[in-house]
């Protein structure tokens, strides 16, 4: 992991000039993602250095940063930060922890990273509340369910307010059915090469959300097929992907 620069920062307002401080107002809410693909053979490496991160963070109690992580089954490692305009982009969250530590030993601790992987990078995306359907309110985390179902839908600019459509469409289907198969609604923002809609999905397991998912096609099937297929034609292309939120790596900062 290491830390965005200020050419990106001046990168990113220039192309980007949204106005993310009124994200909540809108049922928006950037997140910065910091993804790491790491080399399979390095994982156990890898996952120790984050987990010294995470400690030295909780020694020092460092107040300005946070995090959720998730792993991934193609090995990559999402670092998830709130983010509440772009001027969040130039604050360097680990600032206290350099003057603490020593900033030559945080250096060594992020230079371990370094042979653990051939690429990572940063981006943001957006959480839309409005798309998503949640109705005990919408939510990153949910005890007891860990396990995530990621579904990527690449979307051309020109179809961008069908396939939008077509998910309102869906979030009131699901309402109508009373659905028990909750879901959360992300776009990509700056920093990802095309243009995609990300369908999170919580479980317990693997097996446990196969089976929530069974349930909810032989509940609203009827409705969920024409809109599956209706969907489909403003998409050229998908992906799944699946995982977990590691608890064990992320940092919230004690109280």
């Amino acid at each position: 992991m290491k830390l965005l620069k200020l050419s990106l920062l001046t990168i990113t307002m220039l192309l980007m000039p949204l106005v993310i401080s009124s994200q909540e107002d809108d049922g928006y809410q950037a997140y910065w993602i910091h993804e790491d693909r790491v080399k399979p053979n390095m994982t156990d490496e890898y996952e120790q250095i984050s987990k010294d991160l995470v400690a030295a963070c909780k020694e020092h109690n460092i107040q300005e940063t946070m995090w959720l992580t998730m792993a991934l089954n193609d090995n990559s490692y999402l670092y998830v930060t709130p983010v509440d305009n772009m001027a969040s982009l130039d604050e360097d969250g680990f600032k206290t922890l350099s003057e603490k530590m020593g900033a030559d030993k945080m250096k060594a601790l992020f230079d371990r990273f370094n042979p653990t992987y051939d690429e990572h990078g940063d981006y943001i995306v957006y959480l839309n509340k409005n798309l998503s359907y949640m109705p005990g309110g919408v939510s990153q985390t949910i005890e007891g369910q860990d396990y995530r179902t990621l579904y990527y839908n690449y979307v051309t600019p020109e179809n961008d307010k069908s396939y939008a459509d077509v998910l309102k469409k869906m979030k009131a289907a699901f309402e109508k059915n009373n659905s028990k198969l909750h879901y959360r609604v992300y776009k990509t923002g700056f920093g990802v090469m095309g243009n995609y809609y990300m369908i999170a999905v919580a479980g317990e397991s693997n097996l446990s959300s196969a089976k929530v998912g069974d349930d909810n096609w032989s509940l609203m099937k009827d409705d969920f097929d024409p809109l599956l297929k209706e969907m489909s034609k403003y998409t050229w292309k998908m992906d799944e992907k699946r995982g977990w939120m590691r608890e064990d790596l992320g940092y919230m900062p004690a109280k």
